[in-house]
């Protein structure tokens, strides 16, 4: 594989590090050579994880406690990094929301835009200034398979990753002109803490054909696409519901059938 760190520079942020998709990003892009800058609100895990890896690959681990949820995240990571050349952003960080739109708490929605859209747009801003200023760098968004038709019972939350993946998208073309890669992860259920907590607030996939897949083969796509690619769709069944949505179903039919697959899964008291 190609050195990713001479191509970006030494040094790469990971927001929402502490489990999932973005520690396994933090593992990866460690074992490339990155010195990182690892971003969650559970500094304790980050701390944790960033003496790992100093340890295992003589790197160096900056953590940030953040809650990107909350507008003021955007300032305390400026802040951070304001000497460091961030040349790889993994705009990972993200939550779900799922049941009747209606029945979701307000404030808890705008929190999940604040999360899932604004701070991951203010993150490409703020660095990908910095990057195109330097003609070098690299932002992968993790929008989801979701993002790419409406759905209902997870109506919020797949149109905050839509916004993620329209963005990349163009980010793609605008940046390339300046030296800036950008690609876009759409992952589908991923074995995840976020997978973990949808089941316990009552959504029941074996009622659907979602199958999970493993965290590695997503942030591998991710990595080897970065430069190629502007989008991308790890696993064959969630390329299968993109392929239908694009090619085969109109987007009503695909809001029908994601309606009808869901309303099974989700527990009653939801709907």
């Amino acid at each position: 594989m190609k050195d990713l760190t001479k191509k970006y520079n030494d040094w790469a942020l990971v927001t929402g590090a502490s489990s999932g998709i973005g520690e396994i990003f933090a593992r990866r892009l460690a074992a490339e050579g990155f010195n990182l800058i690892l971003t969650a609100r559970r500094k304790h895990r980050l701390d944790k994880l960033g003496s790992e890896l100093e340890k295992e690959h003589g790197i160096t681990v900056k953590t940030v406690e953040a809650d990107l949820s909350e507008p003021e995240s955007i300032k305390i990571i400026s802040n951070a990094t304001v000497d460091i050349e961030v040349g790889l952003l993994v705009n990972n960080a993200g939550a779900e929301s799922h049941g009747s739109f209606l029945k979701n708490d307000i404030h808890e929605a705008a929190k999940l835009v604040q999360l899932n859209v604004t701070a991951p747009m203010q993150l490409a801003h703020l660095f990908g200034n910095k990057m195109a200023e330097r003609g070098r760098g690299g932002i992968i968004f993790v929008s989801s398979v979701l993002g790419h038709q409406a759905v209902p019972y997870f109506a919020n939350y797949s149109a905050t990753k839509t916004y993620i993946l329209s963005l990349g998208e163009a980010l793609n073309y605008e940046l390339k002109k300046k030296g800036v890669d950008v690609t876009v992860i759409s992952p589908g259920l991923t074995d995840t803490k976020m997978k973990e907590r949808i089941e316990k607030g009552g959504v029941d996939f074996s009622k659907t054909p979602i199958k999970t897949m493993p965290i590695k083969p997503v942030v591998e796509k991710s990595i080897k696409s970065l430069g190629r690619k502007s989008s991308v769709i790890p696993g064959g069944m969630n390329n299968a519901l993109a392929f239908m949505g694009k090619h085969i179903m109109t987007r009503q039919g695909m809001t029908s059938m994601f309606g009808n697959l869901l309303s099974k899964a989700v527990t009653k008291d939801q709907l």
